[in-house]
């Protein structure tokens, strides 16, 4: 009775894997770009990274794909802070604003058109059990 259920659930993955947007994980190239659409939560994606919000996800998920597919934003930048670190600038919005700061100007003077900027966070459980805020710096297409 084992076997069936092995081969059913081995069945399932090679389909979803094979399938046109990636399941289990994004499929990026040498260069760590994405080579096919991928849903995944939005603050895991990666600085490159090309996506568009999914539509009644509360900017909870992305669909990630190459930048030569239409998307509507870019992740510039991204990391964490603990608590101690938000504390240390007072607020949780004056901490993500400090900290993209940088990396939207650097990005904006690259560009021709005037971007916007615009910033996600969400607070993730480590393995030890720690909250840690996430935040990723993005760009909007103009």
């Amino acid at each position: 009775m084992r076997r069936p259920a092995i081969t059913l659930a081995m069945i399932i993955i090679a389909t979803l894997s094979l399938s046109g947007c990636d399941v289990l994980a994004p499929t990026r190239d040498a260069d760590g770009k994405i080579v096919g659409a991928v849903e995944m939560p939005s603050t895991d994606a990666w600085v490159g990274d090309c996506f568009s919000f999914v539509d009644n996800s509360n900017l909870a998920y992305a669909t990630v794909v190459p930048c030569s597919e239409p998307h509507t934003h870019v992740v510039i930048g991204r990391g964490t802070f603990t608590p101690q670190r938000i504390a240390h600038f007072e607020s949780l919005q004056i901490a993500v604003l400090t900290a993209c700061k940088d990396r939207f100007e650097l990005y904006q003077a690259t560009q021709e058109q005037e971007l916007t900027p615009e910033y996600i966070v969400s607070d993730k459980k480590e393995h030890d059990g720690r909250v840690v805020t996430h935040y990723s710096c993005l760009v909007k297409n103009a």
